[in-house]
Order: C-alpha cells, then sequence, then structure tokens
C-alpha cells in the first residue's frame, strides 16, 4: 500500500505498516514512543519526520526535508542487495543495519547515541562519512557487518573505528587518546601497482594501509593498534605499526609494544605515537624505533634517547635540533646505553639543554631514507 501523507501535521502512535511512503512538503509527522513505524519499500521525506518511536525502513530513504532523531530509533532491513541510504547529512539516534546487502549511504551521518551493526556493510559513497559524537557507541562489527568508508569519533581514552573493506572486518584502535580527540581513519586496499616502501623494514603489507586525519586535540601520548588479518606475516613476533606522511611510504617503524593472536586473526599494538598519516603493518627485523622520551632525572627511566637497532648501523648519524631549527647534538655511530655515544640531555658543547620539544634526524648511513620526527625532553 502507498501513503501520501500531506496533512498538516500527524501523531502516530499506532502500529502502521505500509510499502510505499512520501511526507509531503509542509507536512509534520511524529512517531510516538512505543509505535513502530514499518515501511516495506521507500520512505521519501520532503517535509518533518519526528522519530520517537520506531522506524523501520526496507527500502529506499530520501530525506529531502528534516529528520529529527528524538529518543527514536531507525532501522534499515532490507534484504536486496542495494539499499540506499540518503539522509542529507543529518543525524540518527539509534541506527540499526540488518538484512544483509550494502547499505548505501550519499552523505555524512552523525550517530547521536548507538549505531548497531547486525547484518549489512554501511558502505560511503560521495565520499560520506559515520561521524560519532563524544557519547556515541557502536555494537556489534564482523566481516558481514561494517563500515566501508571514512569514521569519524569525537572523545577521549581508547577509540574504537568499526571499519572493514566490504568482505573483512579491520578494525583500528587508539589507545589513549588526549582529552577534544577528534580523528577519522579510512582503509586503503592497495591496487595492483601499488607498493608500499619503508625505511629498513624488510617487508612491508602487500593488502591495505590506514589514513588518519586528525581534526582536533593530541595523539602524543597515543598509540594505534592495526588487525593483521589477511597479512602475509608468518608471524607477529617481528611485526610493528610503521607510519609515513605520504600514502605508499617511506614508512618508518613505531615499534610493537604487544600483540595478540596470529596474522590470520590478531592485532598488533604501536610503541611510538600517531603523528603522521598514514599507517600499515611491516617485519622489522632490522628496523629502527625511535622512544622519544628523555628524562635527566638519573632515576634509570628514560635517561637518554633509545634507539632500537641503532647498533646494527655503525655508520649512522643522529643530529637533534631545538625548535629554531639549531643543532644542539650530533653523534656518529650512535650507541644506546653508552655515555659517549648517546643523548642523555646534554649539547654537544656539554651544556643541559632545556626541558621542552626537540627534533631528531637519523641518517643510517646504508643509502635509506633519513628518519625525522620529535622528542619530549623533561
Amino acid at each position: 500500500m502507498k501513503y501520501t501523507l500531506s496533512l498538516l501535521c500527524l501523531i502516530i502512535c499506532v502500529t502502521l505498516t505500509a510499502q510505499d511512503v512520501t511526507i509531503k512538503t509542509g507536512t509534520t509527522i511524529t512517531i510516538t514512543t512505543g509505535t513502530t513505524f514499518a515501511i516495506g519499500n521507500a520512505l521519501t521525506n520532503d517535509g518533518t519526520l519526528v522519530n520517537n518511536g520506531s522506524i523501520l525502513i526496507g527500502g529506499q530513504w530520501v530525506n529531502n526535508g528534516t529528520y529529527t532523531p528524538g529518543s527514536g530509533a531507525i532501522t534499515f532491513n532490507s534484504t536486496a542487495p542495494v539499499q540506499v541510504i540518503n539522509h542529507n547529512a543529518q543525524a540518527f539516534n539509534t541506527l540499526t543495519i540488518s538484512g544483509g546487502g550494502v547499505k548505501q549511504f550519499l552523505a555524512d551521518i552523525i550517530i547521536n547515541d548507538e549505531l548497531v551493526l547486525t547484518d549489512g556493510i554501511l558502505e560511503s559513497s560521495n565520499n560520506a562519512k559515520i561521524n560519532f559524537g563524544s557519547t556515541s557507541t557502536f555494537s556489534g562489527g564482523s566481516d558481514a557487518a561494517h563500515i566501508k568508508g571514512t569514521v569519524q569519533r569525537t572523545g577521549q581514552g581508547d577509540l574504537i573505528f568499526p571499519i572493514g573493506n566490504g568482505a573483512t572486518y579491520l578494525p583500528i584502535e587508539l589507545i589513549n587518546a588526549g582529552t577534544g580527540t577528534t580523528a577519522s581513519f579510512t582503509l586503503h586496499d592497495l591496487l595492483p601497482s601499488d607498493v608500499l616502501t619503508g625505511n629498513s623494514l624488510s617487508s612491508l603489507s602487500d593488502q591495505r594501509y590506514w589514513e588518519l586525519s586528525l581534526q582536533g586535540g593530541s595523539l602524543s601520548q597515543s598509540k594505534i593498534k592495526l588487525p593483521s588479518k589477511g597479512e602475509a606475516f608468518s608471524n607477529l613476533d617481528g611485526v610493528v605499526v610503521a607510519g609515513s606522511a605520504t600514502a605508499l611510504g617511506p614508512y618508518a617503524s613505531l615499534g610493537n609494544s604487544d600483540f595478540t593472536g596470529t596474522p590470520a586473526s590478531g592485532s598488533v599494538l604501536s610503541e611510538g605515537a600517531p603523528t603522521v598519516a598514514f599507517y600499515t603493518l611491516a617485519n622489522s627485523d632490522n628496523a629502527i624505533t625511535v622512544y622519544n622520551a628523555v628524562s635527566v632525572s638519573e632515576d634509570g627511566k628514560n635517561d637518554y634517547l633509545q634507539i632500537q637497532n641503532i647498533e646494527k648501523y655503525p655508520n649512522s648519524t643522529v643530529t637533534i635540533f631545538n625548535r629554531w631549527g639549531d643543532r644542539v647534538f650530533q653523534m656518529k655511530g650512535y650507541i644506546n646505553d653508552n655515555r659517549d655515544k648517546e643523548f642523555n640531555g646534554l649539547s654537544d658543547a656539554g651544556n643541559v639543554l632545556p626541558a621542552g620539544t626537540y627534533f631528531y634526524s637519523i641518517n643510517l648511513g646504508d643509502g635509506s631514507a633519513v628518519t625525522t620526527g620529535y622528542l619530549h625532553l623533561k
């Protein structure tokens, strides 16, 4: 049955089932608490739809007017191969994806409360993204139910981004995100012509990389966890998170502070903070990892700039600059835990440097690209 709703105001307070519904311009429809409004096919809103109940949509959703999420829930439950969601960059309170297939969203969607991923791929079109507010959450997430597209989250602490490539669930996680963090991730599958390159990494992923965009807050004290599903590594012992300023590299190791599972189903947690734009997994038999906190308190903790594996590069040169770009330290043949061959907060002239942020440049002397970054001197 097809309904064209053109009354000035209609309050639906009993369960209503229809096949096609159009809400005309100038009409306000309110779904009350406890009421279910089930549409078997398409729902087009050219007016105002206020949802304090539950709406089930089995076909296309076209929101040309105003959708007020209220306290209600909406479910897209089509069993067709593709269900189109054109929400016109407005918010849902609770959104459930079920019925399987692809749920193709054409504009940004804001999740106020919860996204429930039951069955179906929420796939971006027009570069649309899913935005989670600071108090919104999600449940579910699997190979059969995830987001294929950019996911943005606002919050602090541990933030999970439920993304995948349409066939495989590949969630990424920020650990210990700082106050006021707003960040988004996009997953990129490698094209046949794409090859990732890296500094002193024996092999890099031949599957994918992730793109990070930080809109607010700081990740300087954070870590990043990447899934390893589908990778060709034999084990995760020597696998690190690697980061790069450009999509295809060169990537540099951010270390491996922990890992779980196997390459078929596991994940790797970085040692360093995610401060660049692109991330992937790599083997690091000879990769260097810079632990960028230095304390001059001589309490046995971070007393010098530790560079993992630097001893494997006897021709290396480590240079440190202050925030004005002046060189304050340079050492050839850097050696960890050796006062004559390490940086412990003293300048080349032997003076104690003031606390603050400094920048390093590491030339391994083997023809590979120079590694740069920053360190905190306390």
